[in-house]
């Protein structure tokens, strides 16, 4: 390939997938993604807290914090829109550096060939399942780089004269932060801790002593645990366990009962049906049954979405033809990667390319082995995401190069261009079907972009989501009570009264039942001025559900009204059952100060600052957003009487709390 092609190859390639991901991420529909809601949701709770949460608060809270320390950044400008548009800026990112280091180790494995670099940054960099993810504002991007990027310095200083133990330690660094990324980090440590582990036993250029091999290890991973450690034991007190998942606990786990299959045979792993090129919903019996059948057509086409059985329907119908013509597309680079790791193994038999091949090798028989573990432990259909594959980025890439590579050495001119040529078009193709709007129609925003909205105080965009949602929905009170959490924080009692009232009404007449719902109600009556009418009906709720939100906030309310016994007694009703009130503790030391108990009210006062400093246990109160339903904005008001004066305590409260009651306190 002359310089000229060469060059002209990367400005496409690099056009091609840099505008398709910023095209994504600037025009595209918001927040739709796998677990979404979950992955915001955490860096709301880093702004809101300013401490990591724990397994069991959240959806997505089982993860390390690395990737959402970025989110708490984007968090500070204030802005739903810069925190949804920012995060897949943030994976567009990761990917494309992902597939640079790709090219980078292919050319450090054939540095004769250049335009095999080329070849294997644009395996990387268009394939679906990269660009797709790039879009999302999950963590599985920010790893697959880290991943990257470990692997190819191990790779370089393997392949070195004299690897350094100062290189190793780098590669630990890397590992360490893939760790505090995702538990998935875990495996490209073990990868390259084999690979030294064999040097020894290698015959040929690339053996060593055991005792280097074994030194580059230890230090390697002594780096990794101390940056990666702190985080583990704190799960292993708190649970028993390092690597502890959301799934273990009831939430979670009634969402997991309820998707198929259910359990998983032998049977699962060998069948492949050719019905997954005409029929690519991923809930089809042929689909439900084919782990490697499944998780192949999702390489090559978006078909989970939210992980949601009915939007997954959805998304099939829409995407049926151009699902079926990516998997079709796809099966002419997955058989170059194929054969490429096939040569790789002959290659490593022989002696060549060691340094690179055995890692890589080793590498990619792990990440499978884990994903059909994974796969058989978690017999769901959501569970078979390609992008829990993304370790193979590399591998993948350089695997493809080696087979261009061998068939660029054949006489025939198309076997000299079958490489490139498959795998730029299906790479051309993919880009087209992810840009939003080009070949695809742009979906509405996803739900959850009314939670970030009214996070950040975006009334108006909150109130457009849900308007929409309560229009067209079938069972609409959800989505009419987030109206109401809307107006009751823009200032709008009366308006977000008679919403709460009209939810209440709906939901009776369906038998739907939910505790908090007369005391949402109830807050917004109070609010309104109608003190007598919102006692009432507290002492209903109450009276059914002594939940602590009802109990301060009858205790708010009976302040309002003059009432500072039963306050009182409210209060520390409340506060008995759960601490973490802190408008609570504020209308309590209210209350002592005007029965004249200045040192309780001083005691009340200070331990509202502990508890506003403090990251708490269970589902949090103040986000704003109910449990970690994307649907759930208002779910659990807390009232705050200060000054002679009912308010409602918005996100805002929360986030300013610890500061603010701290220095009053002091």
């Amino acid at each position: 390939m002359s310089r000229g092609w060469l060059i002209g190859g990367w400005v496409a390639a690099i056009a091609a997938a840099a505008g398709a991901r910023i095209w994504t991420a600037l025009a595209g529909p918001l927040m739709w993604g796998y677990d979404a809601w979950g992955h915001v949701a955490y860096a709301l709770f880093l702004d809101l807290y300013r401490g990591v949460p724990w397994a069991d608060q959240g959806w997505s809270y089982f993860h390390p914090p690395l990737h959402y320390l970025f989110g708490w950044v984007l968090a500070q400008f204030g802005s739903g829109e810069v925190l949804m548009r920012g995060l897949p800026l943030l994976a567009s990112a990761a990917s494309l550096a992902t597939a640079a280091l790709a090219g980078i180790l292919v050319r450090r494995v054939a540095p004769s060939q250049p335009g095999l670099a080329l070849l294997g940054f644009t395996a990387v960099a268009l394939l679906p399942v990269h660009l797709f993810m790039s879009a999302m504002p999950g963590n599985e991007l920010t790893e697959t780089l880290l991943v990257a990027a470990a692997v190819t310095v191990f790779i370089a200083n393997e392949s070195s004269a004299r690897p350094t133990r100062m290189t190793a330690a780098g590669v630990g660094a890397l590992l360490g932060l893939a760790l505090l990324t995702k538990f998935s980090g875990l495996i490209p440590w073990v990868a390259a801790t084999a690979s030294l582990a064999l040097r020894p036993f290698l015959a040929g250029p690339w053996r060593e002593s055991a005792g280097r091999a074994f030194a580059r290890a230890a230090v390697m991973g002594i780096v990794a645990l101390a940056i990666a450690s702190p985080y583990y034991v704190r799960n292993l007190v708190a649970f028993g366990s390092p690597f502890q998942l959301s799934r273990d606990f009831p939430l979670v786990t009634q969402v997991e009962i309820d998707q198929p299959p259910g359990s998983r045979g032998w049977i699962d792993y060998l069948t492949i049906s050719p019905r997954l090129f005409t029929d690519p919903n991923p809930l089809a019996p042929h689909m439900l049954h084919s782990v490697w059948g499944t998780v192949y057509l999702n390489v090559w086409a978006d078909s989970y979405r939210e992980s949601d059985v009915a939007r997954a329907l959805e998304a099939e119908r829409e995407e049926r033809r151009s699902s079926s013509v990516m998997a079709l597309l796809g099966l002419g680079p997955a058989a170059l990667a194929l054969a490429g790791a096939l040569l790789a193994v002959r290659d490593v038999i022989r002696g060549r390319r060691r340094a690179a091949y055995v890692p890589l090798l080793l590498l990619s028989v792990l990440v499978i082995g884990a994903f059909a573990v994974f796969a058989w432990r978690v017999p769901i259909w959501s569970a078979l995401k390609a992008s829990y594959l993304f370790g193979l980025s590399l591998p993948y890439a350089v695997f493809i190069a080696r087979a261009a590579e061998f068939l660029g050495c054949r006489r025939s001119w198309w076997q000299r261009v079958a490489a490139p040529a498959v795998v730029g078009v299906a790479g051309l193709v993919a880009t087209v079907v992810a840009a939003p709007g080009v070949v695809l129609p742009i979906r509405a925003h996803a739900p959850a972009t009314g939670a970030v909205h009214f996070y950040f105080g975006e009334y108006p965009e909150a109130r457009r989501i849900y308007g929409r949602l309560a229009n067209g929905s079938a069972y609409p009170v959800p989505w009419i009570e987030n109206l109401a959490a809307v107006d009751l924080a823009d200032g709008n009692p009366n308006r977000a009264r008679r919403l709460y009232a009209r939810a209440v009404a709906l939901a009776r007449s369906t038998g739907r039942s939910d505790p908090q719902r007369a005391g949402r109600l109830a807050v917004a009556t109070a609010l309104d001025g109608d003190l007598e009418t919102a006692r009432r009906l507290l002492d209903t709720a109450v009276g059914e559900h002594p939940l602590p939100e009802l109990l301060a906030n009858r205790g708010a309310i009976r302040a309002a009204l003059g009432d500072l016994a039963g306050a009182e007694a409210d209060l520390n009703a409340g506060l008995m059952l759960s601490s973490a009130m802190v408008p609570a503790w504020r209308t309590l030391a209210v209350v002592r100060e005007a029965r004249g108990e200045g040192a309780k009210a001083a005691r009340a006062r200070e331990r509202a600052a502990r508890e506003a400093c403090r990251v708490p246990r269970g589902y949090p109160y103040g986000v704003g957003t109910g449990e970690v339903l994307e649907w759930g904005v208002g779910r659990r008001w807390l009232l705050r009487f200060e000054e002679g004066v009912l308010r409602p305590a918005l996100p805002v409260y929360y986030r300013r709390a610890c500061g603010r009651l701290g220095s009053e306190a002091g």
